[in-house]
């Protein structure tokens, strides 16, 4: 497995890994029906914000020390 597929497949590096498999697996299970996974799409990009905003506040408290 290349290296690349190997760190977003790592949690630590992708903390959403579960919600984009989610994705992944309703998209195969619907026939591409994106409207059916709307859902799942969603919670990736919730997750996706949450995480985005948790490392800029860490990063920010950083830059204050």
């Amino acid at each position: 497995m290349p290296m690349v597929t190997r760190r977003l497949r790592d949690p630590d590096i992708n903390p959403c890994l579960s919600e984009s498999d989610a994705s992944t697996r309703c998209m195969a299970e619907n026939n591409y029906d994106k409207e059916s996974c709307s859902s799942h799409f969603l919670k990736y990009k919730n997750c996706r914000k949450f995480w985005k905003k948790k490392c800029e506040m860490l990063y920010s408290e950083k830059e204050i020390e």
